[in-house]
């Protein structure tokens, strides 16, 4: 074995024992005790929501797909079959599916991990159809009639887009993402790498910023380097990464405005945020040096934010856009809010899928 090979092996131990120690830090049982490491956070999570009834809207939608990917990453189909099993009613058509809002159309993610995982059709024919309903009319300048350019949009339309060019391949899928995403990112992404919630709500709202980050690294998880618009994307990820670690809470949390400490710490973009840092270490597109204690140092966080049931908790509740600054401090936090469980459930998923 050569010397370089040599230093590159040992260098990875180092890494992965790295890793380890950071999942064995004090805060790693988090809330009440209990384990902290992405599997089992994971799953208590998962165990909790399938109890419930399975709908339609979508924060619950986002949730199911966390539970699918998760699923995929830990490889326990288990799961696959229960989250499934909750399909039922709208796959049998006995319950409706619901589009013309890109909060209803994102319902397709569900749908097409489904596909994804069992090969089963008609998983592949609902997720399509919501896929394009949503550019049966487009504007002028290629995107969706049903665009609002507000931030949540990049993760309602992005994501769907690009569950459906996963499932069929089919580049025109890729290219209504990339250019939605560039769009936005041209029109609410500020110098400093966040973003407003909405031009005429100038704040760096934490969950909304936690739609960009997730959406802009589920497109570059499939975005050749090729692509037209695949450096446009990736800087403006690199850019807001940048930024977040400037701002993230010295407990490792982010806040609900990201740039005012005094807000209070919320589980929900902290979520969204781990997924895009993990998921940017995993495929090089930050550096791990730079960025892993980052990723470590909030999971751990995150984890203790989670209670004995699979409650997440410190959720802020839904929010509209508002140009008053009150608004988002004053908005409540609550435990068990869908916004929670699937943004875990996406950080639990990056993490699990760390390689060194």
């Amino acid at each position: 074995m050569s010397h370089t090979n040599f230093k590159i092996i040992l260098f990875l131990i180092l890494i992965s024992l790295t890793s380890q120690a950071l999942f064995s830090q004090p805060n790693e049982k988090g809330n009440a005790g209990i384990e902290a490491t992405p599997s089992s956070v994971g799953k208590r999570i998962v165990n909790h929501i399938v109890k419930h009834r399975f709908g339609w809207r979508y924060p619950k939608v986002c949730t199911f797909y966390g539970s699918l990917i998760f699923a995929d990453a830990i490889n326990d189909r288990t799961i696959t079959a229960q989250i499934a099993k909750g399909f039922v009613p709208f796959y049998n058509y006995k319950r409706k599916l619901h589009s013309g809002h890109v909060d209803y159309n994102v319902f397709g993610i569900w749908a097409f991990e489904l596909y994804h995982q069992t090969g089963d059709i008609k998983y592949l024919e609902i997720g399509k159809k919501l896929a394009d309903d949503e550019y049966k009319n487009p504007r002028q300048d290629g995107l969706t009639s049903l665009s609002r350019f507000w931030v949540d949009d990049l993760y309602m339309v992005g994501s769907l887009q690009v569950q459906a060019y996963k499932a069929t391949r089919d580049p025109i899928y890729l290219d209504r993402a990339a250019l939605q995403l560039k769009t936005y990112c041209d029109t609410l992404q500020r110098p400093n790498g966040l973003f407003f919630h909405r031009n005429d709500a100038p704040f760096y709202w934490g969950r909304g910023n936690g739609w960009a980050a997730a959406a802009m690294t589920e497109l570059l998880l499939v975005l050749p380097k090729t692509h037209q618009h695949y450096a446009t994307i990736l800087a403006s990820y690199k850019k807001m990464m940048e930024t977040l670690r400037l701002v993230q809470g010295k407990d490792g949390m982010w806040h609900q405005l990201l740039d005012d400490p005094e807000s209070y710490p919320e589980s929900s973009c902290t979520g969204m945020f781990i997924f895009a840092l993990a998921s940017g270490i995993d495929n090089g597109w930050v550096s791990i040096n730079e960025f892993n204690e980052n990723a470590f140092k909030g999971w751990n966080a995150l984890a203790a934010n989670v209670n004995p049931d699979g409650d997440v908790m410190n959720v802020c509740v839904g929010t509209n856009a508002k140009n008053n600054k009150k608004h988002y401090l004053t908005r409540p936090r609550s435990t068990g809010n869908y916004h929670g469980e699937a943004a875990v459930l996406w950080a639990a998923t990056a993490m699990a899928r760390l390689k060194y």
